[in-house]
């Protein structure tokens, strides 16, 4: 299962990290694995554009594994995490026995 954990406050989202595998087909034909996939690289993508690494944070990517870290937030930055959020969920909707968010706030 892939596992999200959202962490917000009053100043937004501070940190988003993806854990895990589907296991919704084998390795190479598992859909939801390859969405969540497209969309986390898609987003890590979008804040680099955004000089996310040399003003905002960090973004660890590994495989199985990514966690943004938002250390100096700005408007686009919280627009494409929310986008991010946004799009997780949408997966969620569709494939709730492979994919788990929670989000927790300060």
């Amino acid at each position: 299962m892939i596992k999200v954990t959202i962490h917000e406050t009053n100043r937004g989202i501070e940190s988003v990290c993806v854990t895990g595998h589907a296991g919704s087909n084998e390795k190479g034909k598992d859909l939801v694995c390859a969405g969540v996939s497209a969309i986390t690289i898609g987003i890590a993508n979008a804040l680099a554009n955004k000089k996310f690494l040399e003003e905002h944070g960090t973004i660890d990517i590994k495989e199985g594994f990514m966690q943004v870290r938002v250390t100096q937030s700005s408007h686009d930055i919280q627009l494409i995490l929310e986008t991010f959020v946004i799009s997780l969920q949408t997966v969620e909707e569709s494939y709730k026995q492979y994919i788990q968010i929670l989000k927790t706030e300060d």
